[in-house]
């Protein structure tokens, strides 16, 4: 048995898109030829901090499905058991997202997933996809200081000649660096093989049919799922979703209509703000605050007392990240006061020095270990073998005025996110449709009406394009469902019973934006 390692088993978080075509033929079951059966899952006490109490396994899958009894990759699980094992259904597994997320830690958040009636009956069972994680990593560089010698080359919103530049030029060395060093798992990457990995990991458990949750990306991983292997479907649960066909056939149409979700989010909090004008530090006009705010930094950065510099990549990495998460909003709201008095007048340093705006900057992920970077390089790896983007860079600074002209504080950071899938090595490793197969279950699609990530435009979408769907709205903010009990009871009735929601249910946010005091 191979197992594929890269230099070191670490992990991270970012993201890249991008390239290839292929046969339709490689996506569909048993076109290749037939994989060795999935093996049991040996569970045993977890020893890693932060899954102490857990059940941990791991179990190989083959490296190229197209090989399939050749070498193979490991994927690392965690569970946490049913607390009603003589009732118990079955499995579910769940996935957090990324492209990049190791999932394993979904595990210790159980009760913020489902109620106890479905933590009663099921196990849930978080997996590091393949080369993320404890499952493999992929890694493009040996040290976290090569990594960071790029990033610092970088920025989120380039604006001059010079930084469109080296912003592109690093992206395109991180590729190659990727190329050089992460070995033959980052030609495997792909949702498709996620998809197919999922499965085994479905018969390793012993269940018959897929009880499944997946999160923002994790929609497409269950979309491609439900598709590839339609009757194997038994309960399905989609929150935050992509558009499945445009995030694979379109993606540059799908990154600027992601920059629009951020927009349309970020004008909704402005507005929440100015209604609230008891509890929302930032009222008053919110929007021209926040546009003088944006259009300030755009000039340059500024030298806030206490607090240091400032730039545009600053504010736009918080602003974005904030709208994910609607009991951050207050804080949010404080923050932006702060930086637009101590830039246009009316604060102490004192009083600032509470509010620093946090600095952008690549995001390491959960390891402590030596490399911080694998989620970044493999959230590239996924992004930019599952979808076509353009290939030469020099289109990139035209399509980001494009992007800003429709989008003014999201729209160049989006057109730049991905410039490292340019130069990226095409695979035939990708499904990009169909995605109407009938499932023998219906998939239940669920959204908020306000998700910066996943705009309720692509829940609609994907429960249009898929073959036997049910969409659950929620009327609310944030990037997937949250601090809803109507969301987390059809979750609990459809898991355990296979119950849905009536055809255009909407369910409320238990948490308002800005909550009186």
């Amino acid at each position: 048995m191979t197992v594929v390692t890269p230099l070191h088993r670490r992990i991270s978080v970012r993201a890249g898109a991008a390239l290839a075509l292929l046969a339709a033929a490689l996506a569909v079951p048993g076109s290749a030829a037939a994989a060795p059966t999935a093996g049991t899952v040996r569970w045993a006490e977890c020893t890693e901090e932060g899954l102490l109490g857990f059940d941990c396994a791991t179990t190989e899958v083959p490296l190229d499905y197209d090989k399939p009894h050749g070498a193979t990759t490991t994927i690392a699980l965690a569970r946490r058991p049913a607390d009603d094992p003589a009732h118990k259904i079955g499995t579910i597994f769940v996935n957090p997202g990324g492209p990049g997320g190791p999932g394993r830690g979904m595990v210790t958040v159980a009760g913020e997933i489902v109620a106890p009636d479905v933590l009663a009956r099921f196990d849930l069972v978080g997996f590091d996809p393949r080369g993320i994680g404890a499952s493999d990593p992929v890694q493009c560089f040996a040290t976290d200081a090569e990594a960071e010698a790029l990033y610092a080359r970088m920025r989120i919103v380039p604006l001059s000649r010079a930084e469109i530049s080296s912003t592109i030029g690093a992206n395109l060395a991180y590729t190659k660096g990727c190329v050089k060093n992460a070995g033959p798992l980052l030609a495997h990457m792909s949702t498709l093989n996620v998809a197919k990995d999922l499965d085994r990991l479905r018969q390793a458990v012993g269940d018959a049919k897929l009880s499944y949750i997946g999160y923002s990306y994790g929609t497409l991983i269950g979309a491609t799922y439900a598709n590839l292997f339609p009757s194997r479907v038994r309960a399905v649960i989609i929150d935050g979703n992509v558009d499945p066909d445009q995030r694979t056939n379109h993606r540059l149409a799908n990154k600027f209509e992601r920059a629009g979700g951020f927009e349309i989010v970020l004008d909704a909090f402005l507005r929440e703000c100015d209604k609230a004008v008891a509890t929302c530090a930032f009222t008053g006009d919110a929007r021209t605050k926040f546009d003088r705010l944006r259009d300030r930094l755009r000039q340059g950065p500024a030298t806030l007392p206490e607090l240091g510099t400032v730039t545009i990549d600053d504010l736009t990495d918080f602003i974005s990240g904030s709208m994910y998460n609607v009991a951050d909003w207050p804080d949010t709201a404080a923050t932006l006061q702060f930086a637009y008095d101590a830039i246009f007048g009316g604060v102490t340093p004192s009083t600032l020095a509470a509010h620093s705006l946090p600095k952008a900057k690549a995001r390491p992920g959960w390891s402590p270990d030596a490399y911080s970077y694998n989620g970044n390089d493999a959230g590239l790896a996924v992004n930019c073998a599952d979808a076509p983007l353009p290939r030469n860079p020099a289109l990139y600074p035209g399509i980001a005025d494009a992007f800003e002209a429709a989008s003014p504080t999201f729209g160049r950071a989006e057109a730049f996110s991905e410039v490292a899938c340019a130069n990226w090595p095409a695979t035939t490793e990708r499904y990009h449709g169909p995605w109407n197969r009938r499932t023998a279950q219906t998939v239940l699609v669920v959204n908020p009406t306000h998700d910066p990530a996943t705009r309720y435009d692509f829940a609609l979408r994907m429960t249009r394009e898929l073959g036997n769907a049910r969409l659950l709205t929620l009327d609310g903010f944030g990037h997937t469902t949250r601090y809803s009990a109507c969301i987390t009871g059809w979750y609990s009735r459809y898991l355990i019973d296979g119950a849905l929601p009536p055809a255009g249910t909407h369910c409320q946010q238990d948490l308002a934006p800005f909550p009186a005091a």
